[in-house]
């Protein structure tokens, strides 16, 4: 196989932040002008994520900005 890799320049920052996950991942994308977010998810089943919640479901509806999702077998691929 074949694969084509395309870099891209990044900036990125590395925050501690409190609160409930998915807000304060909100709060900071407004602070720091994101232009886009990407993030993993955890892969669970639809009735675990009902009780439990999802923070990517949470940011995916609440961003003011594209929100890329990676599903949990994709993150592997890359390291």
């Amino acid at each position: 196989m074949n694969y084509n890799y395309v870099f891209l320049q990044a900036e990125f920052e590395v925050k501690l932040i409190s609160g409930k996950p998915g807000e304060a991942i909100i709060e900071a994308m407004k602070e720091c002008g994101a232009d886009v977010v990407v993030m993993g998810s955890r892969g669970l089943g639809a009735i675990r994520r009902t009780f439990v919640g999802s923070v990517s479901d949470y940011v995916l509806h609440h961003s003011p900005v594209p929100v890329i999702i990676c599903p949990k077998h994709w993150i592997f691929l890359f390291n």
